[in-house]
């Protein structure tokens, strides 16, 4: 089987580059829900340029259809060398990538030229799980949502911008305001999720970098996602 898709080309290749992180995401892997930092023994690691080139080079990219650079352990876009890394892709394959980033990091000239380099051979998903920084930020912690729709805006000027949107009890009856607000941001389409990470709890507690006590909930409205349910605004 291996050998089949191998010279048909078929691979899919899903890549976590980085552990570094600018979010507190409180359900995220590597988040300590006690104090809004990274858990003490995840090491700080990043792929850098000469190492990718030495995983890929460009005779094994041409088995590859796409990388997914996406973050188990932290955002991808976080990674040093993530745009000379996506150069070289773009340079000496085909290959067609897909990235997921909660895109508060970085400006919009970085985010104008990223577009500019991948055009029709990437997309992006932006993470935007609010209508204002409260709603957003309840979530995705140190965060900013103004620069997230802002970089959105800029890459989409060349390249196509997916957003992405975890849905919580708290944002359930803001999803159509969330599409609307991402569109004008220039996104192209939405992903809309129900949380599947709170592990049979009804309630999810964790804590803010500032100390404070909070909760997350599943939707009731949606309900819960045990095998990660994907719909659209159609949907809704």
């Amino acid at each position: 089987m291996w050998n089949k898709l191998y010279k048909q080309k078929d691979l899919n290749i899903w890549l976590d580059i980085s552990t570094y992180c600018n979010a507190a995401c409180p359900q995220c892997h590597r988040t300590d829900v006690r104090t809004a930092n990274k858990i003490d023994w995840l090491p700080l690691v990043q792929w850098s340029y000469d190492q990718f080139k030495k995983a890929f080079p460009p005779s094994s990219m041409e088995k590859v259809n796409q990388f997914q650079i996406c973050g188990t352990w932290g955002d991808p876009m976080m990674n040093n060398d993530i745009y000379k890394i996506t150069e070289y892709i773009v340079n000496e394959s085909k290959c067609k990538m897909i990235f997921n980033t909660n895109g508060s990091m970085r400006n919009s000239i970085w985010w104008w030229q990223f577009g500019h380099l991948v055009k029709d051979r990437a997309s992006v998903y932006f993470c935007v799980d609010g209508i204002d920084q409260q709603m957003h930020e309840r979530y995705r912690q140190k965060t900013n949502l103004d620069t997230v729709l802002e970089n959105m805006e800029a890459y989409s000027e060349f390249s196509k911008a997916r957003a992405l949107t975890i849905v919580f009890k708290h944002n359930e009856n803001y999803l159509k305001e969330i599409y609307n607000l991402c569109v004008k941001h220039g996104a192209s389409d939405h992903m809309f999720i129900p949380t599947d990470r709170v592990h049979h709890q009804e309630d999810f507690i964790y804590y803010t970098p500032h100390g404070e006590r909070q909760v997350l909930q599943h939707s009731p409205k949606y309900g819960r996602s045990e095998f990660r349910t994907l719909f659209k605004i159609e949907d809704l």
